[in-house]
């Protein structure tokens, strides 16, 4: 009788872990991203979809991790800038600021950077200028090939945090969590550079992958000029979702 209790709590303590377990994981690498207020992109970043080198035919072309077609937003003053390229380039990155919506200046000079193929970021050095909360920008990435220049534009705005986020990012240290809490915010920026601290060198992690394909779906085909672009870069997207997990 005895024999037979032990075996049967056991059985029950086991079959308990296991679906705690799958309680859990699902909440581990949720993705909550769902952007309320997609406002449209102006023309200097949403036209034109990404190109590869004349080497790089059927390869991913290089791709910024970043809303495109609507405008992303932040909390940070230096946020982290994360794109893809397929192979080993030098990349000139710069940040352009909305004097007007038809004016754009320069806010420094370009960050020269190596990257290898995957995922790459983009930190803000110290002397670069600090961006302003309630301003507009976008940030660039171009890459020389052989007779042509490849540039990658998002847009994107400063905004103050909501003092519910705040506090709520105040009780956890789980950098899980955190990613998921932006997300919900709307706050794309600081939900990506989360997910990616509990990520191996130049990958996404699941939780990554799982953000990508979920912003991947809010891109916004405007008109007919630009469906072709958007489908495509949405198929790229998911691509480097599933690759780079």
């Amino acid at each position: 009788m005895s024999r037979l209790f032990n075996k049967t709590l056991t059985i029950k303590l086991i079959t308990g872990s296991f679906v705690g377990l799958l309680l859990f994981l699902p909440a581990i690498a949720a993705a909550n991203f769902r952007p309320s207020d997609r406002q449209p992109a102006s023309d200097y970043t949403r036209s034109g979809g990404g190109r590869g080198c004349p080497n790089s035919k059927n390869q991913i072309p290089l791709t910024l991790l970043a809303p495109k077609t609507y405008i992303g937003y932040t909390a940070s003053t230096r946020p982290t800038f994360v794109g893809y390229v397929s192979s080993s380039h030098e990349i000139e990155f710069q940040i352009f600021e909305f004097v007007s919506n038809k004016t754009v200046t320069p806010l420094s000079n370009p960050i020269k950077q190596k990257t290898s193929p995957g995922i790459f970021q983009v930190y803000l050095p110290e002397n670069y200028p600090q961006l302003t909360v309630g301003k507009k920008y976008f940030w660039q990435v171009a890459i020389s090939c052989p007779g042509d220049d490849l540039v990658e534009r998002s847009e994107f705005m400063v905004v103050e945090i909501p003092s519910t986020i705040e506090n709520k990012l105040l009780t956890t240290t789980n950098e899980l969590q955190k990613s998921n809490t932006y997300a919900a915010a709307n706050l794309w920026y600081e939900a990506l550079a989360e997910a990616l601290k509990s990520s191996n060198s130049q990958k996404l992690g699941q939780v990554g992958s799982n953000l990508v394909q979920e912003f991947a779906k809010y891109e916004l085909v405007r008109d007919k000029d630009n469906e072709e672009s958007v489908k495509k870069r949405i198929v790229n997207l998911q691509r480097i979702a599933n690759q780079e997990k």
